[in-house]
């Protein structure tokens, strides 16, 4: 499986973090899942090691594995929405607004001396730039590349590929006050979310929150300008080469940079299989990363003796996207059937149990277990029941054959599953669901594609029948979901299908202040979607990760925005 990411009130593609041994078919879960949704809102939201900026030596190289180079390095362009892009770009980029320890948002000094909400009805929001800030070339960062950044992501003119038009779309007007450094934000419709769109990163996975005027205001450079070249830095570092054939980037410190002086000296960023993460961490090939809930990952890690686990909670959740647009699952009652068969609190015990996580299955589309809001609407609609599953099959017409196989008017039912190659997690995860479904007398073969294609060339052109993959969220979950699944057409909306009333229901709980009122409004969102099921939601994924001893101020986090200036190793 693999990892998309949820930026500026967007999802984030992110590669299939989980995987381990686990028996499929009629099992039933080794937890208790809802005892562990209380339980995973005990990790800390940040789990690295914190040190102050003076107790961090100047100098050294931080070698970071991603699973693959951008397909555009334009991170608001929809073939740039890829976590490991994200994650590249992240010490290059920021803006006026922080994502905090708790989820929260913090003004940026850097970027911006006040950002602040002036007015609800309409609402408005009032910015002052630091004059100091500048794009890599020198040119300083004003009010006209948010005004052309926000109108090109506000969905208005359908030639841009833009990742979502979440929050965009609400903003009436940009318009200069006093100086080009300061403006105020008009909205035509309240959206609680605002300061998604003003933000850094969550956790190390960054989108630009504004790109330089001449980017956002012409269509080509938006779309194209980016496929093979990095943007202009607006952050304390820079990209210096990419290596295109070794596939590494390397970046330094940008010398335009105007803050607190970066501590190390280079970031390397090289591609690295999931399946050699953890023997390069090993082999001290490279400084962290991600193990996910692989139980080989986690054991490979904890046997470096310079190293450490380190585990916070997380905004990441695996799941199944289907493709309602065509074939057997264009019938609701056959893709709830698909998921009725699939045993999902046993494929989230055998994953999380093994690396110590409390163990919960993912019962929500828009929150995250031990997330505020969180409530289980999935359970009455998908939980596993092979029975109603079967049922259901029968409603829509299906006849069980003689060797136990499903069929309609002579046609077996055979749904194919896309995957990426060389992820065992994604090869786990298809073998539990291909057993789960041979119970019910479903046939689900195996589509296995080049992992660098597998985003590209599969899912961002919905080129699939059932797939698999991460979202990673941000600490703005209502808004970020939208366009996953509305409209129909949404940059990120690879099923396919929607109901026409989650558009009203969005529009209603994005304007809603009041954050128990939001609530209820986002679950009845959550249900709203259950009803049709284009996705099966399955484990929520912590961050864990395997970190060197002595690295400071980076690595498991699940809100947490990277200081890239104060990382580095301790002196």
């Amino acid at each position: 499986m693999k990892h998309i990411n949820k930026m500026v009130g967007a999802g984030i593609l992110v590669l299939a973090l989980t995987a381990t041994g686990c028996g499929a078919g009629g099992n039933k879960p080794t937890g208790d899942a809802s005892k562990g949704a209380v339980d995973t809102g005990s990790l800390p939201t940040t789990a690295w090691t914190k040190a102050d900026y003076a107790a961090v030596k100047g100098g050294g190289t931080l070698t970071l594995p991603v699973d693959q180079l951008p397909d555009n390095w334009n991170t608001l362009q929809v073939d740039g929405n890829v976590k490991a892009g994200g994650e590249i770009m992240d010490p290059t980029l920021g803006g006026p607004l922080v994502t905090t320890v708790d989820g929260g948002w913090a003004v940026n000094p850097d970027y911006a001396s006040e950002v602040k909400l002036t007015g609800e009805d309409p609402q408005v929001i009032e910015v002052k730039l630091n004059p100091k800030a500048v794009w890599e070339d020198g040119t300083p960062i004003t009010y006209k590349d948010y005004a052309a950044t926000f109108k090109a992501n506000n969905g208005t003119n359908k030639d841009y590929q833009i990742v979502g038009d979440n929050v965009f779309k609400d903003v009436e007007a940009v318009t200069k006050e006093d100086t080009d450094f300061n403006f105020k934000i008009t909205f035509k419709n309240k959206n609680a979310d605002w300061p998604s769109i003003l933000g850094s990163s969550t956790a190390g996975m960054a989108t630009a929150a504004v790109l330089p005027a001449a980017v956002a205001s012409d269509v080509k450079a938006f779309n194209e300008g980016y496929k093979t070249k990095p943007l202009p830095s607006s952050g304390p570092f820079k990209v210096s080469n990419v290596d295109t054939t070794g596939k590494v980037v390397t970046l330094v410190p940008n010398t335009m940079w105007w803050g607190q002086k970066p501590k190390l000296e280079k970031i390397i960023m090289k591609v690295v299989s999931r399946d050699a993460m953890a023997q390069a961490y090993a082999n001290k090939e490279i400084d962290a990363f991600p193990i996910g809930t692989n139980k080989n990952n986690y054991d490979t890690a904890k046997k470096r003796a310079d190293g450490a686990i380190q585990q916070s909670g997380g905004l990441t959740w695996n799941h199944i996207t289907m493709n309602g647009s065509k074939g057997p699952l264009a019938d609701v009652k056959v893709r709830q059937a698909v998921a009725r068969a699939i045993d999902r609190d046993t494929i989230s015990a055998s994953r999380l149990s093994p690396i110590g996580a409390p163990v919960a299955s993912q019962n929500s589309y828009i929150y995250m277990p031990g997330q505020k809001g969180y409530q289980d609407n999935a359970t009455a609609v998908i939980g596993y029941d092979t029975a109603k599953s079967e049922a259901l099959l029968k409603d829509a017409g299906y006849t069980k054959a003689g060797d136990g196989t499903q069929e309609k008017g002579g046609t077996k039912l055979e749904i194919t599953y896309t995957l990426d190659a060389n992820n065992p997690v994604s090869e786990q995860i298809f073998k539990q669901v291909q057993a789960n479904l041979k119970v019910v007398g479903i046939t689900l073969k195996n589509n296995t594609v080049p992992a660098d294609k597998f985003f590209s060339d599969y899912v961002l052109k919905s080129n699939f029948d059932m797939t698999g993959f991460a979202w990673s969220g941000t600490a703005y979950p209502v808004a970020s979901t939208e366009s996953i699944f509305y409209p129909a057409d949404a940059g990120q909306n690879f099923t396919g299908i929607t109901d026409t009333k989650l558009g009203e229901m969005w529009r209603a709980a994005n304007a809603e202040l009041d954050p128990a009122k939001r609530v209820v409004l986002a679950n009845a969102i959550d249900k709203a979607i259950f009803n049709y099921t284009p996705v099966i939601p399955l484990t929520p994924t912590p961050n864990t990760f395997g970190v060197t001893t002595g690295l400071v101020n980076y690595g498991a986090a699940q809100f947490q925005s990277i200081d890239w200036t104060a990382v580095g190793f301790k002196s």
